[in-house]
């Protein structure tokens, strides 16, 4: 299966936006330290002039205020199971000064939602920065808005923000750079899966929640992130040592991160076939959400069409900016009925990336395909060794859109060799299922990269087409984390403690729930 960004197909209700009191038990909260009197739409205008000052608030407006018996039905109303809620809050639209990913720095602004609890659990808070899943690159979109065309994704926003602020937690959620002043000259469309773009707008938020409720914050920063917004918090922790983070890192918690090289969206050229239109609009739509804002970002303003074909670039875009996420896209079946009747055929063609001279003896066919197709854009930093906070992953195994098998984040290690995370999954039996597109994208690479016999250090006669020589699937089973690491070898599985979720020990950390 290609992997997806996660969200839910239930729907969600927007949440009430009346700026007024939901209930009468809020308590009283420590004046904020900057004026927050502008209107909903100021946030989303043009921000004036920016000043130098990262997290810089330009904007701020007030939001809802939302009991804790109040907030209590809603969650229990979306499926929550945890402790009781102890707090309600109280909510502000604000827009802050970032840095965007363009290929030369510069200067940006994103708009963000802050939950702030009326009891807190402490007299000082942790920061709690939130990464939001995929909900599309319009400016309606943006889930701060709760605009009607965002319903069909708020579920997944609520489940994860409201239990922290109902638990005496103090949140920020940035929309991301791009949404507000859309479409401004000076202000690229949000960019799908850029680490530089999305993480550095994420850590600002930081900055701005500090400078709007200084009083009531401690030194911790926590990073946490669900799908294409765990991809956001990994970005934020793996920049946070170069780029910087007010406060202190203590922690990175992820809900089915999408933490993977955003290349990845290519490799659907490759199986267009396998992934029709109608059947399959999940990955088709990332795919385009990737390749054009992408290119609007590093290659600049109308460059987004580029790797289209010339007769849909104007449809692309107009599907860009209006489209949020959704379970289907008539615009998109409009235009083809798979991904190569959209992109230009120059786009599709597979680019391999020969390995280094020393190493070229050893290669093989479909030895790293996704790695083979990439092009300049890695989409993610690449090593989480800088990162000295615990990292938490929790993935569940009846997702079928981002399942655990597809993504290896817990087998990264940091530099002295102890694992950097942890991947939590629920055990389920049954014998490791057949995975027809991922055997069909080996045969198709093999087939493209197969060596010829005459270059120099290349492969010997027949290895190409002997299967023990290609590369082996590392394949996670339901019911243990066994993994295939060389053909012929197999690790011993972990047999399963029975509990909901079990702990998978990384080096001397475990995590229990």
């Amino acid at each position: 299966m290609l992997p997806v960004a996660c969200s839910s197909d239930d729907g969600g209700t927007p949440t009430t936006d009346s700026g007024v009191d939901t209930g009468a038990d809020t308590g009283p909260l420590d004046p904020l330290a900057v004026p927050c009197t502008d209107t909903k739409d100021a946030v989303y205008g043009a921000p004036g002039a920016l000043p130098a000052d990262k997290g810089a608030i330009l904007k701020c407006s007030p939001a809802d205020t939302i009991a804790k018996a109040a907030l209590q039905a809603k969650v229990d109303g979306i499926g929550y199971k945890g402790k009781a809620l102890t707090s309600g809050y109280r909510s502000y639209r604000i827009l802050y000064r970032t840095e965007r990913g363009t290929k030369t720095p510069s200067a940006g602004y994103t708009s963000a939602m802050v939950f702030l609890p009326d009891t807190p659990r402490a007299a000082k808070l942790p920061l709690v920065l939130f990464g939001r899943g995929s909900r599309g690159q319009a400016a309606k979109c943006a889930p701060s808005r709760l605009e009607p065309e965002g319903a069909y994704v708020q579920g997944d926003y609520d489940a994860a923000v409201l239990p922290l602020v109902g638990a005496g937690y103090a949140v920020i959620a940035p929309d991301l750079s791009g949404y507000a002043n859309f479409g401004a000259a000076d202000n690229p469309v949000a960019a799908y899966g850029n680490a530089n773009d999305s993480g550095k707008a994420l850590l600002d938020g930081s900055r701005a929640l500090r400078k709007l409720v200084p009083s009531i914050l401690s030194d911790k920063v926590v990073l946490v992130g669900h799908s294409q917004g765990g991809h956001v918090a990994l970005s934020g922790a793996a920049l946070s040592g170069t780029y910087g983070v007010d406060g202190t890192l203590a922690g990175v918690a992820l809900y089915a991160p999408l933490w993977l090289a955003q290349r990845t969206w290519g490799a659907l050229l490759l199986l267009a076939d396998v992934y029709p239109i109608a059947t399959e609009p999940t990955p088709n739509a990332v795919s385009i959400w990737y390749h054009y804002t992408t290119s609007e970002l590093l290659d600049g303003p109308g460059h987004g069409g580029d790797v289209f074909k010339a007769d849909k670039r104007a449809a692309i875009k107009t599907f860009v900016e209006s489209d949020c996420w959704a379970k289907n896209y008539p615009k998109l079946e409009a235009l083809g009925t798979k991904a190569t009747d959209l992109f230009d055929p120059r786009s599709t063609r597979p680019s391999p990336t020969p390995p280094p001279p020393a190493r070229r003896a050893h290669r093989r066919p479909g030895q790293d395909p996704l790695r083979d197709l990439a092009g300049p854009l890695q989409g993610r930093p690449s090593s989480l060794s800088a990162v000295k906070a615990p990292v938490l992953f929790m993935y569940g195994a009846s997702d079928t859109t981002i399942p655990p098998q597809r993504v290896t984040c817990a087998d990264r290690h940091d530099g002295e060799g102890r694992r950097q995370a942890h991947l939590l999954r629920r055990p389920r039996p049954g014998p490791r299922r057949h995975r027809p597109r991922q055997v069909e994208l080996r045969r198709r690479l093999d087939r493209q990269r197969r060596p010829r016999r005459d270059r120099p250090g290349g492969l010997r006669k027949g290895q190409g087409s002997d299967p023990r020589h290609r590369r082996q699937a590392r394949h996670l089973r339901p019911d243990s984390p066994e993994r295939l690491s060389s053909p012929g070898r197999r690790r011993t599985p972990r047999p399963s403690t029975g509990r909901d979720y079990r702990p998978i020990v990384c080096g001397s950390k475990v995590v229990a729930l």
